[in-house]
């Protein structure tokens, strides 16, 4: 099976699994660039202990999956660049609510990262925090995760680790299906 029917198959497992709560686009644009799917979820937490100034607490996921020929170290810096400005475009700062936005990339590949882009994935890591209203308010971290499709096998950097955790469970199912 050729790479572009195998993934085909595991983003429709991915828009299966997150239909319920995320907001999907397909052939989503960013930038200069299409993504095959994007998602985006929104939550709004009530508990009295989440609530800030006595409103809700809102926290977000987007999450955009891509499909990638060759996985080098130029493609893991740009889906690292692209988490880099999703913090910038997409999350709200601005708004008191805020509470947590998680910027999150799944990237599906035929064979394994070799051992130097696995150590480079691992050593990615984006997460802010501001408590300021000058500043924003909330915080944001960065998850990349790398499916090797051949395998099921998921490399994640160290703040993606339960992103691949989630990831794994629609592989499974993508690669029983």
């Amino acid at each position: 099976m050729d790479l572009y029917t195998q993934a085909a198959i595991y983003l429709d497992a991915f828009q299966d699994d997150m239909r319920q709560n995320f907001h999907l686009i397909s052939n989503a644009e960013y930038g200069d660039r299409r993504f095959p799917l994007y998602g985006v979820l929104q939550i709004e937490e009530t508990a009295t202990l989440l609530q800030r100034n006595g409103k809700s607490a809102i926290s977000y996921e987007f999450c955009y999956f891509d499909v990638c020929e060759q996985l080098d170290a130029a493609a893991l810096d740009d889906y690292w660049n692209v988490i880099e400005d999703m913090s910038v475009r997409y999350v709200p700062w601005t708004e008191r609510s805020h509470s947590f936005s998680m910027l999150s990339m799944v990237v599906l590949v035929d064979g394994a990262p070799d051992k130097a882009l696995t150590k480079q994935l691992r050593k990615y890591k984006h997460e802010e925090k501001r408590k300021k209203p000058e500043d924003g308010y909330g915080w944001c971290s960065g998850r990349l995760c790398i499916v090797d499709m051949s395998t099921g096998n998921c490399y994640t950097n160290r703040h993606g680790s339960a992103l691949g955790n989630r990831v794994k469970a629609t592989v499974r199912r993508a690669s029983v299906g």
